[in-house]
């Protein structure tokens, strides 16, 4: 294994932990009582996200090669941060769907946004259209998570969408 494939392992271990939350959620739909559409669908794009930063992430190994360690701790910076907001968006067993996602909205809203916003730390060689549709998308997130309007979220889901078909067909490692 290279330096790079070693310095690797903690960003893709983190990413995978928060993956595990995230499948551990998809159950909760499986019970007609606990479907809330708004979480539902921050569960389908929270966890397309992970698995696009990995894919993200496999690009980056070669500017690990000859890294410093503070600039191998701000490459953990984004798969940290999106494991606070699996954190902070999956409840626990007991509590409802709904209730939980309506009060918990500021924070993970919040946390999600910072986590698209970190990813200008990397060199991601992507198009201007995928940079604007990040901003318009931070920018959906705080609104949606500050005021707590559903709304604003939904509108991000449609972004979320559109970006599909940019990253199905422009991105390759």
């Amino acid at each position: 294994m290279s330096t790079s494939e070693y310095l690797a392992f903690l960003p893709m271990l983190i990413y995978g932990i928060a993956l595990a939350d995230l499948f551990r959620q998809w159950s909760r739909f499986l019970d007609v009582k606990q479907i809330f559409l708004p979480s539902l669908l921050l569960t389908v794009i929270l966890t397309e996200t992970a698995l696009y930063n990995v894919f993200l992430f496999a690009g980056l190994l070669e500017h690990l090669e000859g890294l410093t360690y503070a600039n191998y701790l701000v490459y953990l910076v984004p798969p940290f941060l999106f494991l606070l907001t699996t954190i902070f968006f999956t409840p626990g067993e007991d509590a409802d769907t709904k209730d939980y996602f309506m009060k918990h909205m500021p924070v993970f809203m919040i946390l999600f946004a910072m986590f698209i916003a970190s990813h200008i730390l990397y060199e991601l060689n992507e198009q201007k259209s995928v940079f604007v549709m990040r901003a318009i998308g931070i920018l959906l997130l705080l609104f949606a998570g500050i005021l707590r309007k559903k709304w604003l979220f939904y509108l991000f889901a449609v972004l979320w969408i559109l970006s599909l078909f940019t990253k199905a067909t422009h991105i390759a490692v």
